[in-house]
């Protein structure tokens, strides 16, 4: 997969790189300057112009008798240098001349840079012209210095811009014996006498520092260019370019790239212009986001070439893209016969640039019947990092057979660049359907001692899903006794349906309460559990089991009494007040005895003690049946006051075949507050024995202590 992300990441470590590179043009370039007959004072102007007046100007050297071997100052010459040069390595001269009678003349000759610190020399040199013994210099001639070393350690980061460059001459004469015509004359600013001197020094800069671009990238297609601008100075004047030399190329292009005449040298200021053109760089082959190393050249109007180069940074569009699925999401889906099976997966644009990305399917190879359709647009407009969603849906007819599969090909393809695609397989099968139960015991017996303390007992069995995809069953456990409850529980919750993943198992907890199946001693009670695949599966799938369950002929009975089930006088213990209580009332005491075994009881009593004295005994004549409860109720007739702390005994005489373990529930404390008797019950009981039918607490108790006496009689 081609992916253009990785430039977008090299461009954030240093964006528009800028490297100044070396000129391949000579560094330096001889330049003449002319001497001119004008100025201020005694320093005159030096200038690259030459000279064409007709009429030559002249400077008078001295003529007095005693100037041999004496060098007295001439003239000196100036310009000033606008922009920023750097010195080569010598400069030459050559100055016209016209004399009479002197039989040797020499010139001594000073370059300096004059900054706004003082003067620099940067040369000195001594050049002679002289006639012999005897014979003497007359008319024209020339003076010339061949070649003389610059001293450059004066400035060895160049010199600065607006500072002057300037020559000073002096000379030295030796005159003719026995002559009264003394005169010298340097000429200048004639073009027949050409006095000038010829300065290695670099006074173009393509400045590397000094520069602009500008990266157009626009969406139509071979379109985005780069602007390139560099500032150029000329210390000698923005005027002395060749305007029509100006060039820019890009090096390891073929044809230094496709600039389209842009390339111009505009003006900036008086010593400077900019070279600017803009590179079509998409017309180009083989272009992509990297370093590329720009060439600038422009010649002077004195002949010499100079150049720069710089390294650019270019990023250009890159175009990628990546598909992926999300987390619970893939190429692979399951659908039932005649449904549907919908896909989605994302396009991420990868490139560094806008793009749009065609969506196109190819169901060429799919079979008959089935249909494949695209439910997102055709097209994703997408930015730089930017994603979208594609969603297909492939439907199978309801004629496809389980297990069976398809396979359909999507293409995304980038409009950018064409050769920028991406494939994706989606494969589609058809479900099946089932289940199975695991670890069935053939068999159990149902032990009387394994049932929890409400009676209950539990088996486990594995449910298993054989088909090709996650299903959801019903679960349906049922059983041949009508009076015995049994459910089905996963982790302690019951459930009436569970979802499983393909292949994978589930322990599920069969929990039955197999109540007064002593009435039937050794009968074979029948279980069914059911599991029916239902949506999204087709329900299809379904298993069922059978088990047999060998009630035991040996069984326990299992007496308890519990102080949540008393009352006292009609109410709960756990609101009873001081007051309700008082001494020589009678009270009733309520309560239940349970069988938490599976064994009936035979004939047992219920006794209650205060301390070691017993206070009532009620006697339960026909037993409790397995997991069955009686009512009790005993009486206390005349209580005296105080705190009192009364038992109750369930079975105390130990006439139920109930195992010393199973008896420790059997016994129950109630502490019980009699107060003493108050003043307006007393009153009360003295009162008409009418009262006695009226709903009053007497009433009740009296209620049931006929109750009481009527039940054991009856017993």
């Amino acid at each position: 997969m081609m992916k253009g992300l990785g430039y977008s990441f090299i461009l954030l470590g240093f964006s528009i790189l800028l490297i100044s590179a070396s000129a391949d043009a000579e560094k330096y370039g001889n330049t003449e300057f002319f001497l001119a007959k004008s100025g201020i004072g005694d320093i005159y102007d030096l200038t690259i112009d030459e000279p064409s007046e007709a009429t030559p100007k002249y400077w008078k050297c001295r003529d007095d008798p005693n100037q041999a071997n004496t060098f007295y100052p001439l003239v000196s010459w100036e310009t000033n240098m606008g922009g920023p040069l750097e010195l080569g390595d010598s400069y030459s001269y050559s100055f016209w001349v016209e004399s009479t009678n002197v039989q040797e003349i020499s010139f001594k000759t000073t370059l300096y840079i004059r900054t706004q610190d003082g003067y620099n020399n940067i040369s000195v040199d001594e050049v002679s012209k002289s006639a012999g013994f005897g014979s003497f210099l007359s008319e024209n001639y020339t003076l010339e210095l061949e070649s003389s070393n610059i001293d450059q350690s004066l400035f060895p980061d160049g010199v600065p811009a607006y500072t002057t460059l300037g020559i000073k001459l002096e000379t030295s004469i030796t005159w003719a014996p026995d002559t009264e015509n003394r005169t010298v004359w340097v000429k200048a600013a004639q073009s027949d006498f050409l006095s000038s001197f010829l300065l290695d020094f670099k006074h173009v800069n393509i400045e590397n520092d000094d520069y602009y671009f500008d990266n157009d990238r626009v969406e139509a297609v071979d379109e985005d260019s780069l602007f390139i601008k560099v500032n150029v100075t000329n210390a000698l004047g923005a005027d002395n370019f060749d305007a029509s030399s100006a060039e820019i190329t890009i090096e390891g292009i073929s044809g230094g790239g496709k600039f389209k005449d842009t390339v111009q040298l505009k003006d900036k200021h008086t010593y400077a212009k900019y070279i600017q053109g803009k590179w079509w760089y998409q017309e180009d082959n083989g272009i992509d986001s990297g370093n590329y190393v720009i060439r600038f050249s422009l010649k002077d109007n004195f002949g010499n070439t100079w150049t720069s180069s710089m390294i650019y940074y270019l990023e250009v569009d890159q175009y990628g893209l990546e598909i992926g699925f999300d987390e619970g999401s893939s190429s692979n889906g399951q659908l039932p016969k005649g449904g549907r099976a919908d896909f989605s997966f994302k396009v991420l644009n990868m490139g560094n640039t806008r793009d749009i990305f065609m969506i196109t399917i190819d169901d060429s190879d799919i079979a008959s019947g089935w249909d494949v359709s695209l439910q997102s647009d055709s097209s994703v407009d997408l930015q730089m990092d930017q994603s979208s969603y594609v969603q297909i849906r492939v439907e199978a007819p309801v004629s496809a057979s389980g297990g069976s599969s398809e396979r359909v090909t999507i293409t995304v393809t980038s409009t950018g660049n064409e050769n920028i695609f991406e494939d994706v397989t989606l494969v589609t099968t058809v479900r099946t359907y089932g289940v199975a139960f695991l670890s069935v015991p053939d068999r159990i017996s149902i032990d009387p001692e394994e049932l929890d303390i409400d009676g209950y007992y539990k088996f486990k069995i594995n449910l298993r899903n054989t088909g090709s995809d996650k299903d959801t069953f019903d679960l349906g456990v049922t059983t041949s006794r009508s009076d015995w409850t049994i459910r089905a529980e996963v982790q302690g919750n019951d459930i009436s349906a569970v979802t499983i993943d393909k292949s994978q198992s589930l322990a599920v907890d069969i929990v039955v309460r197999p109540v007064n199946y002593e009435d039937s001693l050794g009968e074979e009670v029948t279980f069914l559990m059911t599991a029916d695949s239902i949506s999204p599966g087709d329900g299809s799938a379904t298993a069922n089991s059978k088990i047999i369950v060998d009630v035991p002929v040996e069984k326990i009975s299992d007496l308890s009494v519990s102080i949540d089930e008393v009352l006292i006088n009609n109410k709960p213990i756990s609101i009873l007040q001081p007051a309700d209580l008082q001494e020589g009332m009678p009270i009733v005491i309520q309560l239940t005895v349970n069988n938490n075994g599976g064994k009936s009881t035979g004939s047992f009593g219920v006794t209650l003690y205060e301390g070691s004295r017993i206070v009532d005994e009620f006697i339960v004549e026909q037993g409790i049946g397995g997991f069955g409860s009686a009512p009790v109720v005993l009486n206390w007739e005349t209580p005296s006051e105080g705190l009192k702390t009364l038992k109750v005994y369930v079975d105390f005489k130990q006439q139920t075949d109930e195992s010393n373990s199973k008896r420790a529930d059997n016994t129950l404390t109630l502490p019980l507050t009699i107060t003493e008797k108050s003043t307006s019950s007393a009153s009360s009981e003295s009162s008409d024995d009418a009262l006695l039918f009226g709903p009053t607490l007497s009433s009740t108790i009296f209620v049931l202590l006929l109750l009481s006496i009527i039940y054991k009689r009856k017993k």
